[in-house]
């Protein structure tokens, strides 16, 4: 008679789980050997013995060791022969040096890493050279803002508080002529608490004072230079005057004091040559 069909769907079960459990023995004798009675130290060096189904990282004999880092190696990335981003994304052409024993920095710079450092070098040279040559915003040439030349609001200037300053400029100026005179007399003489009764803040308030009520925008930026000389002479010459008790200034310091003294009396001079 007919076979049930119940026995076929177990007999069907049966090949199916026996089937399973081949394969699955196949795979842990092949890639874990010894697996199942790992405990056992026999079982512990055991190999598999179907040499097609093994994987054999190294030797049969030796034990496989997988390299970790430590202190002694700590594998650290090679960047040298790391591929750049457009390596990586193929946009050109891999110029890594895969040669034993070279060094980062030893394999050269790829034609796009030479043009773009040679751009900014360049780059860099011409704007160093326009800092250094570059037009100081006004035509030097140019004597219309000139002392003598120059507009000057004469009613700003007449008041008594801009005319309080000018005379304040002025008696800075006797000051450092004073200064000047007792140094050339003696070259080793005491000068710094003189030149320290000179009070820049006050100096530069006084000058800007001056400057917004009588020159225009246009004359302005010329005056301006010389407020800015002024201060950087006082600074520097209360520097280089400085002098302990007993001491004697050398030929180096008693050139400097003399050339802070000429320019802060020049440029105060300047300045108060537009109220004669």
């Amino acid at each position: 008679g007919a076979v049930p069909a119940v026995t076929k769907t177990g007999t069907m079960f049966r090949k199916l789980a026996i089937t399973a459990l081949l394969l699955g023995a196949t795979c842990v004798e092949a890639f874990a050997p010894g697996a199942p009675m790992a405990r056992l130290p026999a079982m512990r060096s055991a190999t598999c013995r179907n040499s097609k189904l093994a994987l054999r990282m190294q030797g049969d004999n030796e034990e496989y060791r997988p390299i970790i880092p430590t202190t002694e190696n700590p594998m650290a990335p090679d960047y040298a022969r790391e591929p750049t981003q457009f390596e990586r994304q193929g946009l050109v052409e891999s110029n890594v040096n895969t040669a034993p024993g070279v060094m980062m920095g030893e394999g050269g710079l790829t034609r796009r890493e030479a043009l773009g450092a040679g751009g900014a070098v360049g780059i860099g040279s011409i704007a160093l050279l326009w800092a250094v040559t570059r037009n100081s915003g006004y035509d030097q040439k140019d004597t219309s803002r000139d002392a003598g030349v120059a507009v000057v609001n004469t009613e700003a200037v007449a008041t008594k508080e801009i005319q309080a300053s000018i005379a304040g400029l002025k008696g800075n100026l006797a000051k450092l002529i004073e200064i000047q005179a007792a140094f050339l007399a003696d070259p080793n003489a005491q000068l710094t608490p003189s030149v320290k009764g000179f009070s820049v803040v006050d100096i530069r308030t006084e000058l800007n004072k001056i400057t917004f009520a009588a020159f225009d925008e246009d004359t302005q930026i010329k005056t301006d230079r010389v407020t800015r000389n002024i201060i950087q002479d006082i600074v520097e010459l209360e520097n280089a005057c400085r002098l302990k008790e007993g001491a004697t200034r050398s030929p180096k310091r008693v050139a400097a004091v003399d050339k802070w003294l000429k320019q802060s009396t020049g440029d105060f001079s300047k300045f108060l040559a537009y109220f004669p």
